[in-house]
C-alpha cells in the first residue's frame, strides 16, 4: 500500500487534476477549430466546456457532419465559376447571435454577418481566379446543421471579378483568315 505522507505531493496531484479538468476541453476545442479561433481557447479555457457541450449536443441528422462533406458541397456549389474552394475549417460561434467576420478581397476589406442555426459553421477558404494575387480568402460559410449556405463570396464580388477569364487572342488568330475548302 502506498502512503501519501507528503502534503506537497497531494497538493501537486490536486493541481494537476484541476488543470486537466479545466484545460482538457480547451485543448480539444483548440484541435478542432479554425486557426483564427484557437487563441480564444488558450486565453479563455472555460470556453472549451461550451465547445464540448455543443459537440455532444450535435443533432444526429446534421447535414454537414464532416469537413469532407462541407468541401464536397462547396466544390459542387462553385463548379464552373471563378471561385476555387480549397480548405474547410470548423468555426465555433456564439449562440443565437450574428457571427461577424471581415476578410480581404483583392485589397479591399469586406465585412459580413451571418446567423447560423447551430453553434458550428464551416468556413470555406479558397481563391478567386479573376482577382490578382489569387490568395486564399473566405469564399463561403456553411451551416453545420442544415447545410444551408450562410455566405457566398460571389455576393461580395464586383461584376468584373465575377466574369471568367478569357485568354486574349494571339496576334496570329486576329489576322488569320478562314481557309476555304473545296467541295466536290
Amino acid at each position: 500500500m502506498i502512503r501519501f505522507r507528503s502534503k506537497k505531493f497531494l497538493a501537486a496531484v490536486a493541481v494537476i487534476v484541476v488543470l486537466v479538468v479545466f484545460a482538457l476541453p480547451a485543448f480539444v476545442a483548440y484541435r478542432y477549430t479554425a486557426p483564427e479561433q484557437r487563441s480564444e481557447f488558450i486565453t479563455h479555457p472555460w470556453r472549451g466546456w461550451a465547445f464540448v457541450y455543443a459537440a455532444l449536443a450535435v443533432p444526429g441528422d446534421a447535414e454537414l457532419k464532416t469537413s469532407g462533406m462541407a468541401l464536397r458541397k462547396s466544390d459542387w456549389m462553385f463548379r464552373g465559376t471563378v471561385v476555387d474552394p480549397r480548405e474547410v475549417q470548423l468555426l465555433f460561434v456564439p449562440q443565437s447571435r450574428a457571427y461577424i467576420f471581415t476578410h480581404a478581397i483583392d485589397g479591399r476589406w469586406v465585412t459580413s454577418a451571418v446567423v447560423p442555426s447551430y453553434r458550428f459553421i464551416w468556413q470555406v477558404q479558397g481563391a478567386i481566379d479573376t482577382i490578382s494575387g489569387r490568395t486564399d480568402t473566405i469564399v463561403a460559410l456553411l451551416d453545420y446543421d442544415t447545410g444551408r449556405v450562410l455566405y457566398d463570396v460571389r455576393d461580395s464580388l464586383r461584376p468584373l471579378e465575377l466574369a471568367p477569364e478569357h485568354p486574349s487572342p494571339s496576334p496570329s488568330e486576329l489576322t488569320a483568315t478562314p481557309s476555304s475548302s473545296a467541295t466536290p
